[in-house]
């Protein structure tokens, strides 16, 4: 997960993901033992700094296509304007 986040594969890191939450929900009794609560907080933290990435990256995107659209409807504008000339 941390490699998948760190290069943006958002494709991998969902499939991580999936991975993640089947192996939890199948084996739930290791939830509760002492010896594997390190390594469950360690994942815990690490599937958070992936939830966080991605939707910095969202946020990211969903700017990048705002600009776009107002850039298309100035453009959009424009073109009106001459054809009206």
């Amino acid at each position: 997960m941390q490699i998948a986040t760190k290069t943006e594969d958002w494709h991998a890191l969902k499939r991580y993901d999936l991975q993640l939450r089947e192996l939890l929900t199948s084996h739930k009794a290791y939830l509760s033992d002492p010896q594997l609560a390190p390594e469950i907080a360690r994942a815990k933290a690490i599937h958070q700094e992936a939830f966080d990435a991605l939707e910095k990256a969202t946020g990211e995107l969903r700017q990048e296509m705002n600009k776009v659209n107002a850039q298309q409807e100035r453009a959009m504008a424009y073109q009106l304007a001459m054809t009206m000339e």
